[in-house]
């Protein structure tokens, strides 16, 4: 379930709508408005082979990183560099919470370097109960009080303990569940959270299941029409290099002039 790099700004938008509030609160990180999403690639973090999970802008300006390890991670010196590449780039204050998933129990939260002082909020998922958060979606599901902390429950849920389920039956629970939110843009919302924070952490077949169960929601068409269209443009550049016209690449890729003409510009570096 891999994300074309073009469209995650997609997967953003329909995130940052799928997180009012304090809903985060549901997983452990309380006092987190999130105004929107960000993009998560840094040229600076880049260069030091680092790459982070999601970043969330809070309605107080902080930038809220947030970190998914599936096993303990020994020192902090990863998400520092992280984090200092994004307090220069952005001057924000920055906060960091991992969420720990699988078996992990403890984990360090902060870094004495001497000359300065690093620490993150650790949330263990791991030892949150699943069952306890699936029946509570369902329930509402059920009565009609759903709410935008079901999302949360529901999307994180892939990650919690289950003990009167195995973990194959807590997932196929889990989507049993997932397909029976009948509101459209809830399912967007869903969507957006699985590929947001779930997907990368699933096993090859869970990816394929939940591919099958969310073909129908918005997002999903939307994610498959960018990843088209960027393989167009893809092409398109090519046959310019190889001194097509731009007729040809309208014909033979299905852009429009106007894209075409613009996929030219870039190559001839005047975009």
């Amino acid at each position: 379930m891999d994300i074309p790099r073009n469209a995650n700004d997609l997967v953003a938008k329909h995130l940052t709508l799928a997180l009012p509030g304090e809903v985060l609160s549901v997983i452990g990180v309380r006092d987190a408005p999130v105004v929107r999403a960000l993009a998560t690639e840094i040229p600076e973090v880049r260069l030091r082979q680092t790459m982070t999970d999601i970043m969330l802008e809070l309605a107080d300006g902080r930038l809220l990183h947030l970190e998914f390890q599936s096993t303990k991670e020994p020192t902090l010196y990863r998400f520092a560099a992280y984090d200092v590449a994004l307090a220069e780039r952005y001057r924000r204050a920055i906060r960091t919470v991992v969420l720990y998933t699988g078996d992990v129990q403890s984990a360090p939260s902060e870094l004495d370097a001497g000359s300065f002082r690093y620490t993150v909020e650790n949330v263990y998922l791991g030892q949150m109960d699943g069952d306890a958060a699936l029946e509570k979606v369902r329930r509402h599901l059920e009565t009609g009080e759903w709410t935008p902390e079901d999302r949360v429950r529901l999307a994180f849920a892939f990650h919690m303990e289950f003990e009167r389920r195995t973990r194959d039956e807590a997932f196929d629970a889990i989507v049993e569940t997932l397909q029976r939110v009948p509101d459209r843009e809830e399912q967007n919302y869903l969507a957006a959270l699985v590929f947001g924070f779930s997907a990368r952490v699933l096993t090859d077949e869970q990816k394929a299941v939940l591919r099958r169960v969310l073909a129908m929601t918005e997002l999903l068409k939307e994610i498959v029409e960018e990843a088209k269209d960027e393989r167009s443009k893809e092409i398109a550049e090519r046959m310019f290099r190889k001194g097509a016209s731009v007729a040809d690449v309208v014909e033979l890729t299905g852009l429009s002039e106007q894209e075409a003409v613009e996929v030219l510009r870039r190559v001839r570096g005047e975009a």
